[in-house]
C-alpha cells in the first residue's frame, strides 16, 4: 500500500470514529422504541446491540462504528440471530420476533393459550389460539369486551374471525407472517379488502393500487388501543387484519395510544 492510499485510510477510519462515537451515544430511534415497547422484555439498547432480560444479546447491523467501517473493506453475510436498523425500518422483524415469541414452530406453541372471541355475543363458537408472551392474550380478552359494548351493527365485521396462530410465510414472501407468532388476527374476511384481491379485481387507476376500506374506524380504534396495528395502515393494505405491534404508537397527553409512523414502512413501496 503507498503512503496516499494509507493516508486516505486513516482519514476514512478518522471520519467514522467520529461518526461512530455520536452514533454509540444515543441508539437510534427504532430501537429506543423497541425498549419503550417490550420493557418485560428488553433490558437495555445501543447502537449496535440488544440486551434481552435473560442475559442475551442481538446485534443490530448498520448502526455502529465497526459495522459501518466492516463493509468499507469486506463483505458480511448475516443470519437469522441479529436485525439491522434498515430491516426495523422495513418492518423486517423475523429475528427479532423469534427471539420473542419463539425460533420453531414447536416453540410457539409452547406458549399458546386459547381465548374464545367475544363469546356474549357469539358464545364459545370462536376460540383464537394466540401467545401469553407481552400478556397478547389478555390484551385479546379486552378488546373482545370491549367490541361486545358495541352496537349491534358492528358485529358483522368482527364475526368469524380467520383466526389468530398460523405459522406460515406472507403471500409470495419468503418471511413469515405475524400470525406464526401468535400475535395477529384477522376479523370476518367478507368485509375486509386485501390489496392482492383488489388488484386482481381491477382496482387500480392508473396502473396504481387504489386503497379501500369497509371497517368502521371504531373498531379500528378499539385495536389500537391495546396496541395492535391495523392492516389497514398499509399502502399494501389488508384491512382485516391486526398484529401486536406497540412499538407503532405513542402515548398522547390525554394518555390515548395513537399511530406512531416512524417505524414499518415497507420498503418495497
Amino acid at each position: 500500500m503507498d503512503k496516499r492510499n494509507f493516508f486516505i485510510r486513516m482519514g476514512l477510519i478518522f471520519i467514522f470514529l467520529n461518526l461512530g462515537s455520536v452514533a454509540l451515544a444515543s441508539p437510534p430511534v427504532e430501537l429506543q422504541l423497541l425498549k419503550e415497547s417490550y420493557p418485560s422484555l428488553i433490558q437495555d439498547v445501543s447502537s449496535s446491540s440488544i440486551s434481552w432480560r435473560d442475559g442475551s444479546s442481538m446485534p443490530v447491523r448498520g448502526s455502529a462504528f465497526w459495522e459501518k467501517l466492516s463493509h468499507l473493506f469486506s463483505s458480511r453475510t448475516t443470519d437469522d440471530k441479529s436485525i439491522s436498523i434498515m430491516g426495523l425500518r422495513c418492518d423486517s422483524y423475523e429475528p427479532f420476533f423469534k427471539k420473542m415469541y419463539g425460533g420453531t414452530m414447536t416453540q410457539v406453541k409452547q406458549k399458546l393459550v386459547t381465548v374464545y372471541w367475544m363469546p356474549k355475543v357469539f358464545g364459545y363458537r370462536y376460540p383464537l389460539r394466540v401467545t401469553t408472551v407481552n400478556g397478547v392474550d389478555k390484551k385479546i380478552q379486552r378488546i373482545s369486551a370491549e367490541l361486545e359494548k358495541l352496537p349491534p351493527s358492528y358485529y358483522k365485521y368482527v364475526s368469524n374471525p380467520a383466526g389468530a396462530f398460523y405459522w406460515r410465510t406472507v403471500k409470495r414472501e419468503r418471511y413469515l407472517s405475524a400470525h406464526s407468532f401468535g400475535i395477529a388476527m384477522d376479523i370476518n374476511s367478507h368485509y375486509g379488502n386485501y390489496w392482492m384481491w383488489d388488484r386482481d379485481r381491477g382496482r387500480w387507476a392508473n396502473n396504481k393500487l387504489v386503497y379501500h376500506n369497509n371497517i368502521p374506524m371504531k373498531i379500528v380504534e378499539i385495536f389500537e388501543q391495546e396496541g395492535f396495528l391495523w392492516g389497514g395502515r398499509w399502502y399494501f393494505y389488508d384491512t382485516m387484519h391486526f398484529e401486536y405491534r406497540p412499538e407503532m404508537f405513542k402515548r398522547n397527553k390525554e394518555g390515548t395510544l395513537v399511530y406512531n409512523n416512524q417505524l414499518g414502512m415497507r420498503c418495497d413501496v
